[in-house]
């Protein structure tokens, strides 16, 4: 709920505040890689841990897949150490668990490498930016832009005057560019004063669930 009222010009004493996403992230491989598949559109809503881009991993899965019959055959041959019991020599049985071993290192080493082939959204958000497509060679470059409008954060450049006057957990009230008067907590405030602008930062939390404000706009600080 907010009260709708024309800006004051004098507000603007109190402290400027703009409003950004909560969550705003540049996503990007590193090296030399080649995209294989963009899993997403311009505008679409992602959630944590979904691909949203895939590098052509030549012939990884290939390599993958025989890491794992190396590492059954591994396997099998323990099985047959444990069913022989005392009846094997100890180096054949040491040597046989030590092979199993590698393989179970080699199996999981393929698997992250091919996991590093996925990018995958690190947090709920909306695409904004996709800066490669399939087929591209991507190289220390971002390829994907995702940002999270759930909440805003309210970055208030306060006058020095009032220094000490805000704490984390604290609400304080804001005016929008379109005249909406509304609440945003405090989570942090900037132990030190800026000596050029005689100022100091305070950011706030402003819920956005319905997306009502936007993100890029500014505002002011209301005594």
């Amino acid at each position: 709920m907010f009260l709708a009222s024309p800006l004051a010009a004098q507000e603007w004493d109190s402290g400027y505040c703009f409003l950004a996403p909560i969550k705003d992230t540049n996503l990007s491989f590193s090296g030399r890689e080649l995209v294989k598949e963009v899993s997403v559109q311009l505008g679409q809503e992602v959630h944590v841990g979904e691909i949203v881009m895939r590098l052509d991993g030549a012939g990884m899965p290939a390599r993958y897949e025989r890491s794992l019959a190396e590492l059954q055959h591994a396997e099998r041959a323990m099985e047959r150490a444990n069913m022989l019991g005392r009846v094997m020599i100890a180096e054949d049985r040491d040597q046989r668990e030590m092979e199993l071993a590698v393989k179970v290192a080699s199996a999981r080493e393929m698997e992250l490498e091919l996991e590093r082939l996925n990018l995958r959204a690190p947090h709920d958000g909306i695409v904004v930016s996709i800066m490669a497509q399939e087929g591209e060679m991507l190289e220390d470059s971002s390829a994907m832009r995702i940002i999270n409008l759930s909440q805003l954060l309210v970055e208030i450049d306060v006058p020095s005057d009032r220094f000490g006057r805000f704490d984390a957990g604290q609400e304080v009230q804001i005016r929008t560019e379109s005249g909406a008067v509304v609440s945003a907590t405090v989570v942090f405030a900037d132990p030190i004063i800026d000596l050029a602008s005689k100022s100091f930062r305070v950011n706030a939390v402003l819920e956005n669930a319905d997306r009502e404000f936007v993100a890029g706009t500014s505002c002011t600080l209301i005594d």
